[in-house]
């Protein structure tokens, strides 16, 4: 699975959790994200609008952290297969545009109905969850998947979190897979 390239979705970037476990174990070279312009202030609109303990210059500190990784996780060059795609959201066409422009062969997201199999299929995509895809991961790579896990949660002083409250953001964040392929390692996290 590594080295493979990996549209996420603006839905997968809004939760802090998500977005920090994805981001994780691309930093560390599990996979390669790839996002846009587009998605970034699609998430960040819906943060602030919704959340009103995230301060503007929190969240630009975050994308400007998440602009860092490298290889550069920014697709630019997807509008000209907007048109290519036929979605029941049109407002999601960009997603697949990106996917397309560069070339990866997933998209994460957690709206699945909205990216049709047979839709995706003409161009090489699928679209999967992101519990789904951590919990394959952990199967591919336990130890390391843990271990980043384990640094993520670390990070986390004000609160510190937990493992019990990290297993009990995992579920409360419909990452059940996810939770239940890394209940054996947690005396790792």
């Amino acid at each position: 699975m590594s080295g493979q390239k990996v549209v996420l979705d603006a839905n997968v970037l809004y939760s802090n959790l998500s977005r920090d476990l994805l981001i994780s174990l691309f930093a560390e070279g599990f996979y390669e994200a790839k996002w846009t312009e587009e998605i970034t202030d699609e998430w960040v609109r819906h943060l602030l609008a919704n959340q009103p303990n995230v301060t503007p210059e929190k969240n630009r500190r975050t994308v400007f952290l998440m602009h860092q990784v490298l290889p550069s996780p920014l697709v630019d060059n997807y509008r000209q297969y907007i048109g290519k795609v036929d979605l029941p959201d049109k407002d999601d066409r960009h997603v697949v545009a990106a996917a397309i422009a560069s070339g990866a062969r997933k998209i994460l997201t957690w709206n699945l109905r909205d990216f049709p199999d047979q839709v995706l299929k003409a161009f090489g995509i699928v679209a999967e969850s992101p519990d789904k895809f951590l919990a394959e991961l952990i199967i591919e790579r336990p130890l390391e998947v843990v271990s980043v896990f384990r640094r993520m949660r670390e990070r986390f002083k004000k609160p510190p979190m937990s493992v019990e409250d990290f297993f009990e953001s995992l579920m409360r964040h419909q990452m059940v897979q996810t939770a239940k392929h890394l209940e054996r390692y947690c005396d790792l996290l």
